[in-house]
């Protein structure tokens, strides 16, 4: 009984930390491709507004519809969506320039695949993993061209 307990804990805790750090990365990628033309201090502006909103906000949200309240997982989550806002990003903090687009996209691919690897599924999970990123940050590519 109590391997069971453990075990359903531990899948709670990875599958907090999939969604957080897939919504994050997703969320990240996206921002920053859709506002790049507009230069170095709207991309990090807009990170640091995004890492305020979504990273409080998942953490938040993970919380209250969590029945327990449970406080760990809510900071699982928030932690997860922190990091995969914030990383992807950083390459903006020290310059401008398509070198940057490519840094966040290289970082973005590297954490779609450590996502990929932690979900359960094999060659499938890697395809929807990535093919969500690609599309989400092709779609917001093309509307930051829009602006």
């Amino acid at each position: 009984m109590r391997r069971k307990a453990a075990a359903d804990r531990e899948l709670v805790t990875r599958t907090t930390t999939i969604f957080g750090a897939s919504d994050g990365l997703v969320a990240s990628i996206a921002l920053i491709l859709a506002t790049m033309t507009h230069g170095r201090r709207v991309v990090v502006a807009a990170v640091i507004g995004l890492f305020i909103a979504e990273g409080l906000g998942m953490a938040a949200s993970q919380f209250l519809s969590d029945p327990e309240r449970n406080l760990r997982q809510a900071l699982l989550m928030g932690a997860a969506t922190s990091v995969t806002i914030i990383v992807p990003a950083v390459p903006w903090i020290f310059s401008s320039g398509g070198a940057n687009v490519v840094g966040s996209c290289v970082i973005a691919l590297v954490f779609a695949g450590l996502i990929s690897h932690a979900r359960p599924g094999g060659w499938s999970t890697w395809l929807q993993t990535y093919g969500v990123l690609v599309g989400v940050g092709a779609i917001a590519a093309m509307a930051g061209r829009l602006t």
